[in-house]
């Protein structure tokens, strides 16, 4: 479209006012987005139980143990060497623990027993000899010196303090505590219930995971189905709203284009576009929470190794950035070569009869493959930029995991991690890395959608006809007025000092045209191709607004009145026998519902069918209908491609005539109306002549010769005007144009 603005957008703006659409649907996306909140929750909740699963899988300890550990640890600022059967405290020692006396490599013994208000110990009582203690009884044993420690104060506010005995220096060390976190006081009374053993504890764990999992997918599937309920509805509401706007339009606008790149852009910019909402609204929102989750779980469970990782992001952001990039360019050149494809395509089929007729089929093939080529190639192109971006990704990716694990490694050494908590934030690294794979896909989809959004509001930030009828009519009463609705003729239609000019074009396709015409007669305009004889009657519909001059009936400039009103006045029939989908019957009363034949539910409608059959009558096409299978209820498809084109013809003209408008526009009508047909037509014409203003363009004489007066065009100019007789003595050009068709005719008219 000639007059669209171009495109300079480096980002997704285009993309993001177009999620306006969404707006109607935000419940849905609401509970969407509420369902992968808690998709991410479900995930962490999954890898919190990795830590002491996997400390009973690596360590032989008990998932009880494992617990109290990590809350003894927090609340007494120290690490435990993770040994099974000894409470052991590691390197360095820092904090509360030395300020009380205790040393690195201190095994303690025993602690004070818990307070009254905690839970009953899950260990059994280990008495006797430490000597003859078994490997289980040193692990009860180590347990409950963890449970002691971690119990004490936490239910209070006062954390207080444990007193614990350390081995070998027979030395009593009370140790001031940390309050105890919710989480951990929640994991405390979590794993009171759990069996002892380490295989049923870690049965009951995974039934408990196997449960989450369950109410995690359920939670994925309302996610994804509703978020691509929304894609869905909202790509179909701006499909909707841009074809309203491309039937309100101006023709103007429509430019060089034609209908291939409206087609183009309803049918795969939309689809482009609905499939960034789905990604939008589906990994972009999914994955990220994800991410974040896992990002903020490993946090929680190492911070030093986690920013260590962090450090490393900026990187995967440029990468995903280049690579968006390349893809929006090449988005937008396949989009482009996509509607050149569609209006070779339909070209080619409209035209199929003079693709054969002609031997033009290698012609037509070599054209349609030098499309299609370039099409392939920018396509080629987008699936290279797609193909290369996620081996890229995915190999930073691993990079960074091998400087990840020498990373945690050393931790492990220097007893600043231990292996599950490692394994965990590896797990959760796996998440994050797996969330950041889709992300690159995410913003390659983004990126087709942002273009896809930019050629559709090209097309929808276009003027409509009302608002550009709404300018150009406060312009001329020099006011606020809102278009007036134009009452029917009562006199007459004046062409005044008419000038017009297509865009791009060298010269004027109008120039100082004038013209009256009574109500009641009938005017043909005859002249050479490109006279201008089809574009004074366009003038005439407000298809396009004349640079200078004005067009009035009875004298109101049609520019200030609305279009509506204006062309409920004007019924045209064109040479393109335009035949819409639906039956003959919907055809003829094209705009209007008809009543069923069976059933007719009100006098009005059947007034209406009973208007119908009468026009088809005046257009002699009843006959030709009514052979048909089914009659006026008979479902026209392909556009009619079922008809001659001579009934295609008087098909339309029923059209015009069921309309009943006081102005009738016959542009090259009988063109396709075999003789027989015409002579029948033109009887009819000569009725409406009496009832309507008829302007006729036709090469036909026999068309010409009957009306009230004759206009001869030449050059955008008006060159002669009045009866046959008068011409063929005055006008050299009717005289030409009488001759050329006298000898291409033999026998005359």
């Amino acid at each position: 479209m000639s007059d669209r603005p171009k495109i300079k957008g480096k980002n997704h703006r285009y993309f993001w006012r177009a999620c306006r659409y969404l707006w109607p649907y935000r419940a849905k996306v609401v509970i969407s987005v509420a369902s992968a909140v808690f998709v991410g929750l479900a995930m962490t909740g999954g890898l919190t139980t990795m830590i002491p699963i996997l400390g009973v899988m690596l360590s032989g300890d008990t998932i009880q143990a494992s617990v109290y550990r990590h809350v003894a640890q927090q609340r007494m600022d120290v690490k435990f060497v993770v040994e099974p059967t000894e409470v052991q405290l590691a390197q360095p020692l820092q904090g509360r623990a030395k300020a009380a006396g205790l040393k690195s490599a201190d095994v303690i013994t025993d602690a004070s027993p818990a307070p009254a208000g905690a839970p009953p110990s899950p260990f059994p009582p280990v008495t006797g000899d430490p000597a003859t203690w078994s490997t289980t009884d040193q692990s009860y044993r180590a347990g409950e010196i963890l449970r002691r420690i971690a119990w004490t104060g936490s239910d209070s506010h006062d954390p207080g303090q444990v007193a614990l005995t350390v081995a070998a220096r027979n030395l009593t060390v009370l140790v001031p505590l940390n309050r105890a976190k919710w989480y951990d006081l929640f994991a405390l009374k979590a794993v009171q219930s759990l069996p002892l053993k380490p295989v049923q504890s870690v049965a009951t764990v995974f039934a408990l995971l196997a449960i989450i999992a369950v109410i995690g997918n359920v939670a994925r599937f309302f996610q994804e189905h509703l978020s691509d309920q929304s894609a869905i509805y909202a790509a179909n509401d701006i499909r909707q709203r841009l074809y309203d706007r491309v039937l309100r339009i101006p023709l103007s606008s429509f430019g060089n284009q034609g209908a291939s790149d409206v087609t183009s852009r309803l049918i795969t910019d939309v689809d482009n576009l609905q499939d960034g909402f789905k990604t939008v609204l589906g990994q972009s929102i999914q994955e990220p929470i994800k991410a974040v989750m896992a990002f903020v779980f490993a946090l929680w469970v190492s911070w030093r190794l986690t920013i260590f990782i962090i450090i490393l992001a900026p990187l995967m952001a440029l990468m995903m950035k280049k690579f968006g990039k390349k893809m929006r360019r090449a988005s937008r050149a396949a989009l482009r070569s996509s509607a050149v494809l569609l209006g070779q395509v339909e070209g080619t089929l409209v035209g199929i009869r003079v693709v054969k007729g002609f031997n033009a089929e290698k012609f037509e093939r070599r054209r349609y493959s030098k499309i299609l080529h370039s099409l392939i190639a920018e396509m080629i192109k987008m699936s290279r930029i797609d193909a290369i971006s996620s081996p890229v990704m995915e190999t930073m990716i691993m990079v960074m995991a091998g400087m990840v694990v020498l990373t945690g490694t050393y931790m492990i050494t220097v007893q600043q991690l231990t292996v599950p908590q490692f394994v965990t934030v590896m797990f959760s690294l796996a998440i994050i890395a797996e969330s950041l794979r889709k992300a690159s896909k995410v913003n390659n989809a983004l990126q087709k959608a942002n273009a896809a959004a930019a050629r559709l509001f090209e097309t929808l930030d276009l003027p409509s006809e009302r608002e550009h009828s709404l300018v150009v009519a406060r312009a001329l009463v020099k006011g606020d007025a809102v278009p007036r609705k134009l009452p029917p003729l009562r006199s007459a239609i004046e062409f005044q000092n008419i000038v017009f000019t297509y865009p791009n074009a060298s010269s004027p396709a109008l120039n100082g045209v004038s013209l009256a015409v009574p109500k009641g007669q009938s005017i043909a305009v005859v002249g050479r191709n490109g006279s201008g004889k089809t574009t004074l009657l366009a003038l005439l519909e407000r298809f396009f607004d004349p640079d200078s001059g004005r067009i009035l009936i009875d004298g109101v400039d049609i520019r200030t009145v609305s279009r509506t009103s204006l062309r409920q006045q004007i019924s045209l029939v064109t040479q393109d026998s335009h035949v819409f989908p639906g039956t003959f019957a919907e055809n003829i009363a094209y705009g209007q519902t008809l009543a069923n034949p069976q059933a007719p539910d009100s006098p009005q409608r059947r007034a209406v069918w009973a208007r119908v059959e009468e026009s088809a009558r005046r257009a002699f096409a009843h006959d030709f209908i009514v052979e048909k299978p089914g009659g006026y209820n008979m479902v026209l498809e392909g556009l009619g491609n079922q008809l001659s084109g001579g009934q295609k013809q008087r098909l339309c003209i029923a059209r015009a005539i069921f309309h009943q408008s006081p102005i009738l526009v016959l542009d090259e009508a009988t063109s396709q109306v075999d003789a027989e047909s015409e002579h029948l037509i033109h009887q009819a014409i000569e009725h409406l002549i009496h009832e309507r203003t008829t302007f006729v363009i036709a090469h036909r004489f026999s068309t010409i010769i009957s009306a009230d007066t004759i206009v001869v065009m030449e050059r955008g100019r008006i060159v002669g005007q009045g009866k046959h007789d008068e011409l063929l003595n005055t006008c050299q050009i009717y005289q030409q144009l009488y001759e050329r068709q006298l000898i291409a005719a033999p026998g005359g008219e």
